[in-house]
C-alpha cells in the first residue's frame, strides 16, 4: 500500500477506519454530496465504512487501478479526499476531489489536488490526466484551471447520488 504523501499544510494519507465518522459527516453535508457523483446526503457512517473498506482493497487491484487518500491538516483534522482512478484498463488517470464545508476557501483542493498528480508522476508514470465537475460548481473548474486543467468542450449528464439523479458536467484534460 502506498503511505501518501505531504504539501507544505497537509498530509494525504490512505483512509482509516476510524476517519468514517468525519467522512459521513462532511461529503454527508447535502451541499457537499450534491456536488460529488458518489456521496450520499444524509451519509450514514456505515456506508463510509463500507466506502473506506471497499477503496483499501482497491490499492492492491490492478484492475482498473483507484487511489483514493485522506486530506488531512497537519494536526490530524480530515478536511476532505482526493484521489485517482481509471474507470478502465488503458484509461487515462482521472482525478476527484472533496473538500469538507468546515475548510472550504483554503486553498485545499489545489493543495491536495498538485501533490496527487505529482504523486501520480512519480508513482504511477502518469502523463495524462483527465476530470470533469457539475455545471453548476465553477468552483472546482476553478481549482482544476490552478491545476493545469483546460475544457475539452465535451459535457455529457452524469448520475450524482446526492443529487439522487443526473446533472450536467465539463469534462476537463491535462496533459504534462
Amino acid at each position: 500500500m502506498h503511505s501518501g504523501f505531504e504539501t507544505g499544510r497537509l498530509t494525504v494519507r490512505p483512509f482509516e477506519v476510524s476517519d468514517a465518522p468525519d467522512v459521513a459527516r462532511m461529503a454527508g453535508d447535502p451541499g457537499v454530496a450534491r456536488m460529488i457523483g458518489s456521496a450520499m446526503s444524509p451519509y450514514p457512517v456505515i456506508a463510509a465504512e463500507l466506502w473506506i473498506l471497499t477503496v483499501r482493497a482497491g490499492w492492491d487491484r490492478k484492475r482498473p487501478p483507484n487511489y483514493a487518500f485522506a486530506v488531512t491538516e497537519k494536526t490530524g483534522a480530515l478536511a476532505g479526499s482526493c484521489g485517482m482512478f481509471k474507470r478502465r484498463g488503458g484509461a487515462d488517470w482521472e482525478i476527484g476531489y472533496w473538500i469538507g464545508r468546515p475548510f472550504w476557501g483554503k486553498g485545499y483542493a489545489t493543495e491536495a489536488g498538485t501533490g496527487l498528480m505529482e504523486w501520480a508522476r512519480e508513482s504511477l508514470g502518469a502523463e495524462r490526466f483527465v476530470a470533469r465537475h457539475f455545471e453548476d460548481n465553477p468552483a472546482s473548474g476553478k481549482v482544476l484551471e490552478k491545476l493545469g486543467f483546460a475544457y475539452t468542450g465535451d459535457a455529457e449528464p452524469v448520475f450524482s447520488l446526492g443529487r439522487m439523479g443526473h446533472a450536467g458536467s465539463l469534462d476537463m484534460v491535462c496533459e504534462t
